[in-house]
C-alpha cells in the first residue's frame, strides 16, 4: 500500500523564488511515498514543483489544473500527472486525489488507472449530456486525464502522466527501485558479512531478482516468449569492479532491464451481416 501525501501551503509561507516549497519537497523523498498531491499551492509554482520531480525521477506529481493550457511550462514532464474534472458549487477540482484514492492502496502491477471508476463522490464527471466525444481531444492530445461518462459509466481517461508515458508503468519503474533498495539494505543488515565474491555477489543479485519476481506476481512484467518473466539482471564479477570500489567495499556491478506488461485500454469490433 502507498500512503498518499498532500502538503498544504498557506501562500503567505512560500517564497517568490519556490525555495520554501522545494524544501518542503525534499522530505517528501525521505518519507517513501509515491505520489505527491499539491493542495493550495499558487499555479505559478507547479512548474518548479514539477521540473524538480523530474529531477529526482522517482516519484509521481499529480496535480489538477483549471485550463489544459496550465502546463504548457512544464508538458513534457514524464513524472508529473495532470487532471481536469468537472466542477459546480459543490465540487471542487479534485481528481487526483480521487483516481489516486481509487487504487492506490491496489499492489503496483495490478491495475491500469485507464478506464478506473466508481471514484468518490467529491469527484464530479464530465457532464454526461454536454460532454461529447469530440470534446476528449483537447486532453487526449495534452495527456490530460479527466472524468466522463462512456457507455453510461464514468471513467478516467487516459491514464498517462504529461510526457505520454503510461502511469502504471512508471509506478513498476518506482516499485522496483524502491524496493530493489530495501532489499538490498535488508540483505546486508541481516548478514553479518557478505564477501566480494561471486557468493556475495550473487546474494545482492538474487534479492533484486525478487523484486522483479514479486511485480511479476503482481502484474506488472511481461512475459518472455518461454512463458518466464521478461527481466534481467545483471551481477558483474569482482574482477569487472575498479580497484578503488574493492578497497572502499563498494560494489557497483548491478545493472537490470525489463518489459512492463501490457494492458488493454481500448477495443475496437469490426463484423459483418451475412444475407
Amino acid at each position: 500500500m502507498r500512503v498518499i501525501v498532500k502538503l498544504l501551503f498557506r501562500r503567505k509561507n512560500i517564497m517568490a523564488d519556490s525555495t520554501n516549497l522545494i524544501s518542503a519537497v525534499k522530505k517528501f523523498y525521505n518519507s517513501g511515498d509515491e505520489y505527491l498531491i499539491p493542495v493550495g499551492i499558487d499555479k505559478s509554482k507547479i512548474p518548479a514543483l514539477s521540473n524538480y520531480i523530474e529531477a529526482q525521477n522517482t516519484g509521481i506529481l499529480a496535480v489538477d489544473v483549471d485550463n489544459i493550457s496550465d502546463t504548457a511550462a512544464y508538458a513534457s514532464n514524464v513524472n508529473t500527472i495532470a487532471f481536469k474534472a468537472h466542477t459546480d458549487d459543490t465540487h471542487a477540482n479534485v481528481l487526483s486525489s480521487g483516481t489516486i484514492g481509487a487504487v492506490g492502496s491496489l499492489p503496483v502491477g495490478s491495475f491500469d488507472v485507464a478506464n478506473t471508476s466508481g471514484l468518490d463522490e467529491s469527484v464530479l464527471p464530465q457532464d454526461q449530456l454536454s460532454f461529447q466525444q469530440d470534446q476528449l481531444t483537447p486532453y487526449t492530445e495534452g495527456n490530460i486525464n479527466t472524468y466522463y461518462y462512456a457507455q453510461g459509466m464514468p471513467i478516467v481517461r487516459d491514464g498517462k502522466t504529461l510526457s505520454g508515458d503510461y502511469i502504471d508503468m512508471l509506478l513498476g519503474r518506482d516499485f522496483i527501485i524502491k524496493h530493489s533498495n530495501k532489499k538490498l539494505t535488508e540483505i546486508m543488515v541481516k548478514n553479518p558479512k557478505i564477501s566480494y565474491d561471486n557468493t556475495g555477489i550473487n546474494l545482492l543479485k538474487s534479492g533484486v531478482e525478487s523484486v522483479f519476481d514479486q511485480l511479476y506476481r503482481n502484474g506488472g512484467v511481461g512475459e518472455k516468449a518461454n512463458g518466464k518473466p521478461d527481466y534481467d539482471v545483471t551481477a558483474l564479477p569482482r574482477e569487472d569492479m575498479k580497484d578503488v570500489d574493492v578497497s572502499q567495499r563498494i560494489y557497483r556491478g548491478l545493472s537490470w532491464k525489463y518489459h512492463p506488461a501490457d494492458a488493454i485500454d481500448d477495443a475496437y469490433i469490426s463484423g459483418e451481416i451475412d444475407l
